[in-house]
């Protein structure tokens, strides 16, 4: 990415952020110049309707966090997802390949795995977080759906069975960790467990985010 285009996400980012009233007009005292710089008005305070703020939260003890998704590309599909403590301090992380072209199927495989992974790792109290509507109310309303997710549906209630599980949906802004390993584990061969030492450099950027409660904003 080039620095023009660098200035250009920044300036579309402390906009976006003030339009959600998360920057004020006491932000720019004294700095109207940064304000013309980055397309605010001054007068306008109201938050825009169309921005929503969106945050991802730490679990409570005993639980643990565990956020998935997944990722269908032109070729092929990929799950993804992390599990992380109260602190926001990542436990593991996986990504892997996988065969559908349907991207509810590959939702309920990414959650299956990451599933199975808690369970392997003992954690029998997880808060489970995905952006995948459908699924949340498929679990926690009994929404039967479409006959070709029966399948998948039913393991994954099973899988939840074994455990204590509170389920919920948040924006695909603040699931930002599970995407990014969706779209990587689309381009490998297998199901990788991550080594939590030495991770790609954008997925430890987002943890970080996560961790410090830092706001993410959905438009429209």
């Amino acid at each position: 990415m080039d620095a023009i285009s660098i200035i250009e996400n920044v300036k579309s980012k402390v906009l976006q952020l003030f339009n959600c009233n998360i920057l004020s007009v006491k932000t720019f005292y004294r700095c109207r110049h940064l304000a013309v710089f980055f397309g605010i008005k001054l007068e306008v305070v109201s938050r825009s309707i169309d921005d929503t703020v969106v945050y991802w939260r730490k679990p409570k003890l005993p639980f643990v966090k565990l956020n998935t998704d997944g990722s269908v590309g032109v070729l092929k599909a990929g799950a993804g997802g992390v599990i992380r403590d109260y602190c926001g301090d990542l436990l593991a992380a996986f990504a892997s390949s996988l065969q559908t072209s349907d991207v509810i199927s590959a939702e309920l495989n990414a959650l299956l795995l990451g599933l199975d992974l808690c369970i392997n790792y003992g954690y029998n109290d997880v808060w489970v977080e995905l952006d995948a509507l459908f699924i949340v109310q498929s679990i926690t309303e009994g929404a039967t759906g479409n006959a070709n997710y029966f399948y998948l549906l039913r393991k994954v209630k099973n899988r939840i069975k074994e455990m204590n599980v509170t389920i919920s949906h948040i924006y695909r802004e603040g699931n930002g960790c599970a995407d990014w390993l969706a779209n990587w584990g689309s381009t490998l061969h297998d199901f990788v467990e991550l080594n939590i030492s030495n991770l790609d450099p954008v997925l430890r950027g987002i943890l970080r985010s996560d961790k410090a409660c830092l706001p993410y904003v959905r438009t429209g």
